[in-house]
């Protein structure tokens, strides 16, 4: 079965009930409660809805909790912050979002573990867009080298991680039902990197700890030359609690992601022999695009057989 995430909804009329009824009449039996600007999370007038419309949760992103959040902390990035405030402020509204989840009857929640405090990351980024295939000549104009951008990563990184080891923890220990999936990110700032994920899955071989693949951040993330897009389901597959389905469009600037599956270059193909058995299956799409694209999308993924 395949689930499409509330961060799509229709542009005509933002809110939750006019996005599940849309979500209803394309055919989709189940959702992934996402992270979305125009409305914010209410449980009981959520749990309404769902019964209205028999739409099933398989999954929250995180943060779904109704307290105020800090814009930095929206999606549970203080999770890996080394200051000890944000990082049990990061716990405690990730913990929230899973009794939330726990009451909605989904049986994960899908983690960001937040960035490194670096200037200027996202121009970096764009800088290594050009570098990875612009070449010597690239590095040689723009006066930076592209080991130079990733060398500004390593002194950050270990504190991180391991802050983002103590949360993992925490929450492990009152998340009982629900399991948790670590997403690829798309920033090169972003933890965590392929090998990151490994040394925390080993750390961690709690069955209620895993991956959650995001397809157009791991494509994007090939782009940059950090990690081949489908390695992380070669090494990790065993340990894939879920994945965001989407396709890329890849332009000379960079990739864009979050398109229906079919609209971009994406091997869906290739992408569906490697998505292990009973993995959640969400499509994550940007909003504004057609309900018919995003119908569309879905028969797509059924035709190759991938979640069905």
């Amino acid at each position: 079965m395949i689930a499409l995430s509330t961060s799509w909804y229709p542009r005509n009329k933002a809110t939750m009930g006019a996005t599940l009824e849309a979500i209803a009449g394309m055919g989709f039996k189940a959702i992934e409660v996402g992270v979305a600007d125009p409305f914010p999370f209410r449980l009981k007038k959520l749990q309404k809805l769902l019964a209205r419309t028999q739409l099933k949760v398989v999954s929250l992103h995180n943060v779904c909790c109704e307290r105020k959040l800090d814009p930095t902390n929206r999606r549970g990035d203080w999770l890996a912050s080394p200051d000890e405030a944000k990082r049990r402020e990061g716990v405690a509204v990730t913990l929230e979002t899973i009794e939330n989840a726990k009451a909605l009857g989904a049986s994960a929640v899908v983690l960001h573990l937040g960035s490194l405090p670096i200037e200027e990351k996202w121009g970096k980024q764009s800088v290594l867009y050009h570098i990875v295939h612009g070449g010597p000549r690239a590095e040689a104009s723009l006066g930076i080298s592209r080991r130079g951008i990733l060398a500004e990563r390593e002194p950050l990184a270990p504190a991180h991680l391991e802050a983002a080891c103590r949360s993992l923890a925490e929450l492990l220990a009152r998340s009982a039902g629900i399991r948790l999936g670590i997403e690829c990110r798309m920033g090169w700032h972003e933890l965590p990197s392929l090998a990151e994920l490994g040394a925390i899955l080993d750390r961690f071989p709690d069955p209620r700890v895993g991956y959650w693949h995001d397809v157009g951040h791991a494509v994007i993330q090939d782009f940059l030359g950090l990690a081949n897009q489908y390695e992380w389901l070669h090494r990790h597959g065993r340990r894939t609690i879920g994945l965001h389905l989407h396709d890329v469009q890849i332009d000379p600037g960079g990739p864009r992601d979050h398109y229906p599956p079919g609209l971009g270059q994406v091997d869906l193909e290739l992408l569906a022999g490697l998505v292990p058995a009973g993995a959640l299956c969400v499509m994550e799409i940007a909003p504004g695009f057609h309900a018919e694209a995003v119908a569309l999308g879905r028969r797509r993924l059924e035709e190759m057989g991938l979640c069905s």
